[in-house]
């Protein structure tokens, strides 16, 4: 009788991802969407193996994340505020432009200046493309399906973290570098011409005479009025500070602690993008039932514990079944957590977005620079466990606050 009671929830998850997905406008965007994030990892492979046969550095390797990273630091909240002034439908299709033509432009060049230069632009132009993109999101898609839809875009960037890299290393090794370049900046020329199709609504409401700096602190305020805002914010940090942290030391957690090799570190990025898919399917379905805030809160909690059990495991099993449940609670975070962000009001979206962005960014940047440092002083498992703590009591905190806010 129990599960007889939840097949027309399930039902009705799986008709509103088709619905979606068949809505023209929607389904151009979402399908845009994924075939760039696959040209993204098409990129950073082409990317990493032409600096390194340059360089022949680890060091000339490791300045790409880097400057892919400061562009969200300093530019999210001021990119939002264009975001909300400007065309979101434009600015889609002019950022897809721009970054078709600096993709060509990567191989025309043999300095490896330039190559970080350009790398560094295509980097402020996603600044504006992220949150204009996801503030599009709510004019395509009931309230509803808000969740669903957000949903599917996490289920395309895990797909892509699955097939971008595998695609991009057989495309060098049986095309060259050059054929990768021409088919990532396809994958951006592509959605450019398709999104230029659409009819995108857009509420902007702006005082005459209103300035940039007057918009922003207007948005500024918003987050400082809405308690909920500054919580979702918070809890992006939290999963993208341990994001990042893996990153920086997942391989030596496993070569060095638990006696792994590379590949398994491999196999345990993979774990953890399973995790992700599953999350990215079943986080739709607990939030129709479940207060948005305390459902984040607890995948937060969730992504902590795993990285506290992985920097305290024994063994490399038990680290790969907690690389599992953090894929798990950081989409989880994600889709909800998105979706408070972008159930505010139209005019006001693309800052409270480009916020966040600047959130991820200035948290992924500091992690990676210190994480390092912090491990060689007290040890990568001390450091990983003290951002699981850190993650845990931060989540643990929002759980006994957001019954407060109704989401």
């Amino acid at each position: 009788m129990e599960s007889s009671e939840e097949h027309p929830h399930q039902a009705t998850q799986s008709s509103r991802r088709l619905s979606l997905l068949s809505n023209p406008a929607f389904g151009v965007l979402w399908f845009s969407e994924a075939i760039s994030l696959i040209g993204d990892r098409i990129l950073m492979i082409a990317l990493i193996n032409m600096v390194y046969d340059w360089s022949g550095s680890a060091g000339a390797v490791s300045i790409l994340p880097v400057i892919k990273a400061v562009p969200a630091l300093a530019l999210g909240t001021v990119a939002g505020v264009f975001v909300d002034r400007w065309p979101r439908k434009w600015i889609m299709v002019v950022s897809n432009l721009l970054l078709f033509g600096l993709v060509l432009a990567i191989p025309a060049t043999q300095n490896l200046l330039l190559i970080y230069m350009i790398y560094f632009v295509m980097s402020v132009v996603s600044q504006f493309f992220i949150p204009a993109r996801s503030a599009a999101i709510p004019a395509l898609v009931d309230g509803k399906s808000l969740s669903t839809a957000n949903a599917l875009f996490a289920a395309a960037f895990v797909g892509a973290i699955a097939i971008g890299p595998a695609l991009g290393g057989w495309i060098i090794d049986h095309f060259g570098l050059q054929t990768a370049y021409w088919v990532d900046a396809l994958t951006f020329l592509v959605p450019a011409l398709a999104v230029s199709l659409l009819a995108i609504p857009q509420n902007r409401q702006f005082a005459a005479g209103s300035s940039l700096g007057g918009d922003w602190w207007e948005g500024m305020a918003l987050v400082r009025r809405e308690g909920k805002i500054r919580i979702a914010l918070l809890l992006v940090g939290a999963v993208a500070l341990l994001i990042a942290s893996l990153s920086a030391l997942g391989v030596i957690l496993i070569r060095e602690k638990l006696g792994g090799s590379a590949g398994d570190f491999g196999l345990m990025m993979s774990v953890m993008g399973a995790g992700m898919l599953i999350g990215a399917v079943l986080s739709p379905r607990l939030g129709q039932r479940f207060n948005r805030l305390k459902l984040a809160s607890t995948g937060a909690i969730l992504a902590g514990a795993a990285i506290l059990t992985m920097a305290l495991a024994g063994h490399l099993g038990l680290a790969l079944g907690a690389a599992f449940f953090l894929g798990f609670g950081f989409v989880n975070v994600q889709v909800q957590a998105q979706t408070i962000l972008q159930e505010t009001p139209d005019q006001m979206r693309g800052r409270i977005l480009g916020l966040s962005q600047t959130v991820m960014g200035s948290v992924t940047f500091t992690a990676a620079a210190l994480a390092g440092i912090l491990a060689g002083w007290f040890g990568c498992s001390l450091v990983l466990s003290g951002a699981g703590l850190l993650v845990c009591l931060a989540g643990g905190m929002v759980v006994i606050s957001a019954w407060r806010f109704q989401v």
